[in-house]
């Protein structure tokens, strides 16, 4: 359950949506049939079974393989060298600063020489993506490898004008011939189906989505119960937690506390003011369910009572999710809403905190009437794309993707995810790699990790104890999840309109918490949501799914 505000990057996409496809050559309106993408045949997925034995074993519904430990002789799980010494043009993004160029970068070199491929990677921060997206698309600039996010605009009409079509060289078992890429299961490759055909490879993430992160060490030192059995109990919890005098409040924004009611409630997932309930072939928007009116009510009398970060709401250029983190590692807020990923992270930063603990708390139901529900995450975060080429380039670039999701434990993955050993990371006294301060710049800020990868394992290294804890919260929360009914269906009102409507959604929200409307006012919200594009995208996702099921 991470928190969100209003989308920058997608209100981007939007508006370069449209002189995106006039460079395609076609326009919005050719795609607004739904696709028979039920037809493909996916990727056969076949299990590499020769790496190490998880220390925590995962489960068939999607809780993650735990590793405590890397392996100390990793071996190679490759052939050799998948290139064959040619230049291969990259474009990816990164949420790090970007890295230093191959000059000085030891990383990037030993990767170039690892795959025999003269890698020309061009990494654009994150928040720069869609600008520099858009421009690669409308000059006919196309790299070899394109990261491709799924929130793209128009997404269907761009890869067919731009995009290889990868269908005979990755469905049913063709994908063979790359043993990792079918090493990577069924749903993760959902999204990368358009117009009846594979159109990349994909980036796996994991079933869990975002959760409620708290800091157990403050509620300790407090003789609380960190795990609620009814809101009320929570809503009892966040006041015993807050106090202003010591510049602490319980919670860190008004959406973390929303929309962990709605999991109390049962609702369908509502992040990104989305999400659908289906029932019979129809849906409904989660948002227009009675009870988001219920979880508004109860998020407004959580800010009523002074439990709510005082500076959480969205201002101008305010990036809220730094300023949570900040909240919740400093103690000025004791229960934080973010993604799985952070739990090694809150432990990293405050490595040298005294008593310092994170936990996740699992949504309790509502007040025993109700099932508590968590929400799945969105299986592949992105996919990459490939440029037109001939047949054998082609296979030239899909077996080097194939050495890039090389899986945990493995040479290749190790080399991949963290570098040059004594460079870019040393081993610490368990054997783990832990990265030098070179490393943290070098290799995340290259952004390979979104070219090609396996699937997510549950590993942080020298952090043992947050892979314990992130492993037992999912095997709570992952049966109890429930996923996206419209996951890999497309809507074209969506793909241009979504940013504008959230906009909407999120400015009317945020009127009802701080006590400016009624909760009644929704009502209205949700017509004008409807007339807006909301009907229009039921339509095409209903549509969608009736030809895709």
């Amino acid at each position: 359950m991470a928190a969100y505000s209003v989308d920058r990057r997608t209100l981007l996409l939007g508006a370069l949506g449209a002189a995106t496809l006039s460079a395609c050559g076609t326009g919005g309106g050719t795609q607004n049939a739904p696709s028979n993408n039920a037809k493909v045949k996916m990727p056969t997925y076949t299990p590499f079974t020769q790496g190490p034995k998880p220390d925590l074993p995962g489960t068939p519904e999607g809780v993650l393989d735990g590793f405590l430990k890397y392996p100390a002789n990793p071996i190679k799980v490759t052939a050799g060298p998948p290139g064959d010494g040619s230049a291969v043009s990259v474009f990816v993004q990164t949420y790090s600063p970007v890295a230093p160029g191959i000059g000085t970068n030891k990383y990037w070199q030993e990767l170039n020489k690892a795959l025999n491929a003269d890698m020309k990677i061009s990494v654009v921060p994150a928040n720069d993506y869609s600008q520099k997206f858009a421009a690669l698309v409308a000059g006919d600039e196309l790299p070899d490898l394109m990261h491709v996010r799924t929130n793209v605009v128009d997404i269907p009409a761009l890869m067919k004008a731009k995009f290889q079509d990868l269908t005979p060289f990755l469905s049913g078992d063709a994908v063979k011939e790359y043993p990792f890429l079918a090493n990577i299961k069924e749903i993760f490759w959902k999204q990368c189906i358009h117009n009846g055909a594979i159109y990349g490879i994909p980036i796996p993430r994991a079933v869990q989505g975002g959760l409620m992160f708290r800091r157990d060490d403050l509620i300790a030192a407090k003789g609380l119960n960190p795990d609620p059995a009814t809101y009320a109990d929570f809503r009892k919890l966040c006041q015993d937690l807050t106090d202003q005098r010591a510049n602490r409040w319980a919670i860190t924004g008004p959406d973390v506390a929303v929309l962990f009611i709605m999991q109390m409630l049962g609702m369908p997932r509502g992040e990104g003011n989305s999400g659908w309930k289906l029932d019979g072939g129809k849906l409904t928007m989660t948002w227009e369910l009675e009870q988001a009116k219920q979880a508004m009510a109860d998020a407004a009398q959580l800010w009523k009572d002074g439990v709510i970060h005082p500076d959480s709401f969205p201002g101008p250029n305010a990036d809220l999710t730094a300023n949570y983190k900040q909240w919740f590692n400093a103690g000025s807020a004791a229960l934080a809403g973010d993604n799985y990923p952070a739990w090694p992270q809150f432990y990293v930063q405050n490595v040298a905190g005294a008593g310092f603990k994170v936990g996740g708390m699992i949504p309790p139901n509502y007040d025993g009437s109700t099932k508590a529900v968590t929400w799945q995450g969105t299986p592949s975060f992105s996919f990459t794309a490939f440029k037109k080429a001939p047949e054998a380039r082609i296979k030239q670039l899909l077996k080097i993707c194939d050495w890039m999701a090389a899986p945990f434990g493995s040479a290749e993955y190790l080399l991949k995810n963290y570098g040059v050993e004594d460079i870019d990371w040393k081993r610490n006294a368990d054997g783990d790699p832990v990265q030098t301060d070179t490393g943290k710049a070098e290799v995340p800020g290259l952004g390979v990790g979104y070219i090609a990868a396996p699937h997510f394992p549950l590993y942080y290294p020298g952090q043992s104890q947050a892979t314990k804890d992130g492993h037992a919260y999912q095997l709570k929360a992952v049966p109890m999840s429930v996923g996206d009914p419209t996951l890999g269906m497309y809507s074209p009102t969506a793909s241009r309109q979504s940013g504008a409507l959230s906009t909407k959604l999120s400015d009317a929200r945020y009127a009802i918490i701080r006590g400016e409307k009624p909760v009644s006012s929704w009502d209205d919200v949700m017509k004008d949501w409807r007339t807006s594009g909301g009907d229009q995208i039921r339509k095409e996702l209903e549509q969608a799914i009736a030809q895709n099921a």
